[in-house]
C-alpha cells in the first residue's frame, strides 16, 4: 500500500476526574476544540510541563489506570479510567519546533534529568534569534524509568509544550472508558 501521509493517532490516558481541562465537545480556551490548559499539567515530568500523548493505546490505558488508582488511594474516588484519542495531521505536526529522541541517548537522559529537576524551560537559542531562548513546541521520545537510566519497551511519549502546539490538536474522542481499563 502506498504512503498517504495519513493522520497520526495519539492517545492520552487519564482519570475522568481530570477531564475538566479537556472538553471533548465544543470550543475551549483560545479557540481550540478542547480546553487543555498547560498550567494544570504536572511540571516535573520527563520533558517538563506539557500535555503528554502516546502512539501506543496499551500505554495510554496503563496511564489512565495509574491515575485512577492514585485518586482512589488519595481520596477514595470512584473515578473511571479514560483514554482520549486525537487524530493529528502530520503536516500540522511538521509546522512545530520539535525535539526528537529516537532512542535513549546521553542527551535524552540529560534533558530528562533537567526537566525532572525543574530546570526550565527546555529550548534552544536559534542563530536567527540570538536574543532569547525558544522553547520546543513538541518533544518526542521514549518513556524513562526515572531515576534509573532505563526506558520502557514499546512505549513512547509526545508532549505538547506551547499554545501553538496545543492549537493543532483537534477535539478528541473518548476511545475507551472503564474501571479499570484492560
Amino acid at each position: 500500500m502506498p504512503w498517504t501521509n495519513q493522520d497520526l493517532e495519539l492517545f492520552h490516558g487519564c482519570a475522568d476526574a481530570a477531564l475538566q481541562p479537556v472538553n471533548p465537545v465544543g470550543i475551549g480556551a483560545g479557540g481550540n476544540p478542547h480546553n487543555i490548559q498547560l498550567s494544570l499539567c504536572r511540571p516535573l515530568t520527563d520533558f517538563g510541563r506539557g500535555f503528554y500523548t502516546t502512539t501506543w493505546e496499551h500505554q495510554a490505558k496503563e496511564w489512565a489506570n495509574q491515575q485512577t488508582r492514585r485518586l482512589f488511594r488519595a481520596r477514595g474516588s470512584t473515578a473511571a479510567a479514560i483514554v482520549l484519542r486525537f487524530q493529528v495531521g502530520r503536516d500540522r505536526l511538521a509546522e512545530l519546533e520539535d525535539l526528537v529522541f529516537t532512542r535513549d541517548t546521553t542527551e535524552f537522559y540529560d534533558l530528562v534529568q533537567d526537566c525532572r529537576s525543574g530546570v526550565l524551560p527546555h529550548g534552544r537559542t536559534p542563530a536567527n534569534n540570538p536574543r532569547g531562548l525558544v522553547e520546543y513546541d513538541l518533544v518526542y521520545g521514549p518513556v524513562s524509568l526515572w531515576r534509573q537510566k532505563l526506558v520502557i519497551k514499546d512505549c513512547d511519549q509526545i508532549s505538547f509544550h506551547t499554545p501553538q502546539a496545543l492549537a493543532i490538536l483537534p477535539s478528541p474522542d473518548v476511545h475507551a472508558r472503564g474501571n479499570p481499563l484492560f
